[in-house]
């Protein structure tokens, strides 16, 4: 072949390119050949290698590889398989990879109820939904969701080392919950309705004790008690502002806001009183 190709002419570039397109189907075959003799649990070690590494993509190749070649009664390496490769997509981050990272946690659980990892499994169903979660302003159906499963992991794994942790995702699941419905007292209060806004953040208040930002909330609250003309209210909400933040921000606003409208009142009562 190389004969004719020489008499031909061919350039020497082009003449190795067409070997290695000729060899490298067997070659190919080879490799293939070469990594079917590797055991399973080596290539499984090689995957957390590489997701060590940041190489979700190819850990990820290497797993899905080698679960055709592991028994399905295998009870050790194939739940392990299993469980890291969900972990590589969650690992990898974007909404697609938290959705297959879902699916792998959940299918875990389905096939491997009983298995030592499943109260870590239990957890990252629930991760896998939080960082899903849009923002306040936006739906937050995937935020009650999180939460049922966070909660399932202290119901069904109660002595679980990640009960800690699910609850703690659960008050920021709370949190978010709670600054949606700010954010909907905030759109009543920039439109001057103000008693639609009190209503709002009342509910807030009560639902959501522990918010974290409670004491902004009792700021815009009491400013729309003031507008709404219920002065005592207003100053009630001043006064917890004070009590939980007597050296805060907020809390030297709100004092100068009350003062002006005090003086403002004894204004047009002054005007009142002298027409």
């Amino acid at each position: 072949m190389r004969e004719v190709l020489a008499r031909l002419r061919v350039p020497a570039a082009i003449l190795a390119a067409m070997v290695i397109v000729a060899l490298s189907p067997a070659c190919a075959k080879k490799r293939k050949e070469a990594q079917a003799q590797i055991p399973p649990e080596q290539i499984y070690q090689e995957a957390l290698h590489k997701i060590a590494k940041k190489h979700y993509y190819t850990a990820r190749f290497l797993l899905q590889k080698v679960v055709p070649r592991i028994a399905p009664e295998d009870r050790d390496l194939l739940p392990r398989v299993q469980l890291a490769i969900a972990e590589a997509y969650f690992k990898d981050g974007g909404l697609l990879n938290y959705g297959e990272s879902l699916n792998g946690f959940r299918n875990f659980l389905t096939y491997f109820p009983d298995h030592k990892q499943a109260d870590y499994a239990q957890y990252m169903v629930g991760m896998s939904l939080f960082k899903q979660v849009l923002a306040p302003d936006r739906d937050q159906a995937l935020t009650l969701k999180a939460i049922d499963e966070f909660r399932k992991v202290e119901t069904v794994y109660p002595d679980s080392p990640h009960v800690a942790d699910a609850r703690r995702r659960i008050d920021d699941c709370y949190d978010q919950l709670a600054e949606h419905e700010r954010m909907i007292g905030r759109f009543y209060q920039k439109r001057r309705r103000w008693l639609a806004a009190i209503d709002r953040y009342r509910v807030v208040l009560e639902k959501y004790p522990r918010f974290k930002s409670t004491n902004l909330l009792l700021f815009d609250l009491g400013r729309c008690q003031l507008e709404a003309g219920q002065r005592e209210e207003a100053e009630a909400t001043y006064g917890r502002l004070w009590n939980d933040d007597p050296n805060g921000k907020l809390g030297r606003k709100a004092k100068k806001i009350l003062e002006q409208h005090e003086r403002e009142q004894e204004k047009q009562w002054g005007k009142k009183t002298g027409s």
